[in-house]
């Protein structure tokens, strides 16, 4: 058929559907979605190249009735600090010797007199350099435009702190990623450490994702 997408194994392709989209899986989980129906959704918006049944079978096989245990995942996140950061920007960068020399001259990237703030995330082929909006023009100006792949001039960070029983419980950032996502929030960057997270979100987001791990932390 014309216009439809091949899929190899129809069950994984429906499994890494629904397990990618946080608001779906809750939904199957506690019922509220009518299978047929989410299988004809399915057919219609992935134009597979699949029958009708073979999908309503990926669905029901799915296993969403395996329950995790969060007990311990949301006891730690009581005991989270949170704080945000608004007036932030940031950009990915090339990994190149180039942007390591200008990261090795942090003096010409920010003032620490003024108490000005960089933070580095690296990655095996790209890189991320977050600090404050008023230095955007000045740090973009450093680096050759081949260099940036993308740049965000508004951008929040929440720090969540942990205590350090959060490396031996599983399950915490998987919590308060699907919560974002359920509310439409993207996570642009995250920088995670023993006890410290930090989510990065754009601006506009910045309240509204506080919010939601706020009200996780009570």
């Amino acid at each position: 058929m014309k216009n439809k997408k091949d899929v190899d194994n129809v069950k994984e392709f429906i499994w890494k559907l629904i397990s990618t989209d946080a608001a779906l899986k809750k939904d199957l989980s506690r019922g509220f979605i009518n299978t047929r129906g989410l299988a004809k959704y399915i057919l219609t918006t992935q134009k597979i190249e699949a029958s009708l049944d073979s999908i309503i079978s990926a669905i029901r096989r799915y296993p969403i009735n395996q329950k995790e245990d969060y007990s311990s995942a949301y006891s730690i996140l009581k005991q989270a600090r949170i704080n945000t950061r608004t007036k932030m920007a940031s950009l990915l960068l090339k990994r190149t010797d180039d942007v390591k020399t200008i990261l090795g001259r942090p003096d010409k990237l920010i003032d620490y007199q003024l108490h000005d703030i960089i933070r580095i995330i690296e990655g095996k082929e790209a890189l991320t350099i977050i600090f404050d909006q008023k230095n955007y023009d000045k740090i973009v100006q450093l680096f050759p435009n081949k260099t940036i792949l993308r740049k965000h001039k508004k951008i929040g960070l929440m720090e969540i702190n942990y205590p350090l029983d959060l490396e031996r419980t599983p399950g915490v950032f998987n919590i308060i990623s699907s919560e974002l996502a359920e509310n439409n929030i993207s996570i642009i960057d995250a920088v995670i450490s023993s006890n410290e997270h930090i989510i990065v979100v754009d601006e506009s987001n910045l309240l509204k994702a506080f919010e939601i791990v706020y009200e996780l932390s009570k």
